[in-house]
């Protein structure tokens, strides 16, 4: 059973006894515990000294709840997702009390003595900063520093040892807000396992940077602090009237929007762009970048050089880095929007087989994008399975005019197992599982007889 918090404020215990009554260990700074609702919190700042910085402290007001804490990592950049870090963030959704602890002298067996100084919750409106600070090895890295409220600061403050951080987290500090997407990008990278993985809005919530991605309530997000745009939530169908081949554009109607926007554009600062694919979930395309603006209509694009190239290249080395960029432009931002498009219109499911998993799915054009009738529509493709979409691009599956499947001859005769049985020989033959509720979004019957003459000519050889 949990351990009920019996300490009180001015209490003086130490590691050893903190840990066997609340859990956690003996060496970590922030410890979020397995056992009782509490993440532990233990503040040293002679050590941060001893490296040349302390932001450890209670703000310069007297009468302010605010106490300022370091996160952990003692070199290279500290990350507001790591453990520990992590857990200071979501302790209210968690159900978690912050608990801190500071050092109250020399160790003398079971760790250096602590004072429980008292409860504290982060600030919702302004739960973290980055500051610059030496490692232990005295190179130059980021921190995390954390705006911590107490619950009785009158009884904390009078207990505590810590004195005033000359720098508190407002005012005079620079808001990194480029770090702060930079932050949020990685975390999409791992989240989404490079974009291939969707979420929904409370997929979204996870994120534990202290600041929201997306809002349900709003297609157009700007957390507070931010200078400038932040995500685009687009909730359109699969008809795309907006994509240009140098990216995405988008017509603002709001005034404040439009410049918000194009405040992200002139510090070049990465947006985020959360396609619907339907029932509430999104596939998130990422970074964009404003590469230029026409009135109240901005043109994205997923290279931040794009918007400084000139419009008619004066020489062969500019003429080769626009077809640079325009190729970059089409493998990053024109194939995951076709992905998310044609994921919507098939419901997420494999057209052949109907698997379910986005993330074992693909968007297969019927006639490739190099080619000039492989337009990025929805009618020029179909949602398949990594398994059939490899067979249809080798020319082992072949789908007629008619939408039935064919098998290539030579495949029919194979012994090899469960996959090859039932995955490609049992779908011989059968028409495609899978097709949009629009009629005007099915496989295009013309596109699908030019692709299954090539079929037919592979099949033979």
């Amino acid at each position: 059973m949990a351990a009920e918090w019996e300490l009180d404020i001015g209490d003086l215990t130490n590691r050893r006894e903190v840990m066997e009554r609340y859990g956690g260990s003996r060496f970590g700074g922030i410890e979020p515990s397995s056992r009782t609702p509490n993440v532990l919190m233990f503040s040293d700042p002679g050590q941060g000294a001893q490296h040349g910085y302390d932001y450890d402290g209670w703000d310069s007001d007297p009468g302010s709840p605010v106490y300022y804490y370091t996160g952990e990592g003692q070199v290279g950049d500290q990350s507001p997702e790591s453990k520990g870090n992590g857990a200071i963030l979501k302790h209210i959704e968690a159900g978690r009390a912050l608990r801190l602890f500071e050092a109250a002298g020399p160790n003398r067996g079971g760790g250096k003595p602590q004072l429980y100084v008292g409860e504290f919750h982060i600030d919702p409106a302004d739960p973290w900063r980055f500051r610059e600070a030496p490692d232990r090895e005295g190179r130059m890295r980021q921190v995390v520093v954390y705006k911590l409220v107490a619950l009785d600061p009158v009884r904390s403050r009078a207990v505590s040892h810590a004195g005033t951080v000359a720098q508190p987290l407002e005012g005079d500090v620079r808001f990194d807000e480029r770090q702060l997407r930079e932050v949020a990008l990685r975390w999409l990278e791992l989240r989404t396992d490079g974009g291939r993985q969707s979420l929904s809005l409370e997929d979204i919530k996870d994120f534990g940077g202290g600041f929201a991605l997306a809002d349900a309530s709003a297609e157009l997000w700007q957390p507070p602090g931010f200078d400038g745009l932040l995500s685009i939530r687009d909730e359109r169908d699969v008809e795309r009237d907006h994509m240009r081949l140098e990216g995405l554009t988008m017509t603002l109607t709001s005034t404040v929007r439009s410049e918000s926007l194009a405040a992200a554009g002139r510090e070049g600062l990465p947006l985020i762009w959360f396609q619907s694919i339907g029932d509430g979930q999104y596939l998130a395309i990422y970074p964009l970048y404003v590469a230029g603006r026409e009135g109240e209509t901005f043109l994205l694009s997923p290279d931040e050089t794009f918007g400084r190239l000139p419009e008619a290249p004066d020489s062969a080395f500019e003429l080769v880095m626009k077809r640079y960029v325009l190729a970059e432009t089409k493998r990053r931002l024109h194939q995951p929007v076709f992905r998310a498009h044609i994921l919507r219109a098939y419901g997420r499911r494999c057209a052949v087989c109907a698997l379910g998993h986005v993330e074992l799915l693909d968007a297969a054009h019927i006639i490739p994008d190099a080619h000039e009738l492989g337009v990025p529509a929805v009618h020029n493709g179909m949602a398949l399975c990594k398994l059939h979409h490899s067979a249809y691009d080798s020319h082992l599956l072949g789908i007629t005019p008619n939408r039935t499947v064919e098998i290539a001859p030579r495949i029919l005769t194979e012994v090899d197992g469960p996959t090859l049985k039932y995955g490609l020989q049992g779908r011989h033959g059968q028409d495609l599982m899978v097709l949009p509720h629009a009629r005007s979004d099915w496989p295009d019957p013309q596109l699908l007889s030019q692709r299954y003459e090539q079929f037919r000519v592979q099949a033979a050889g």
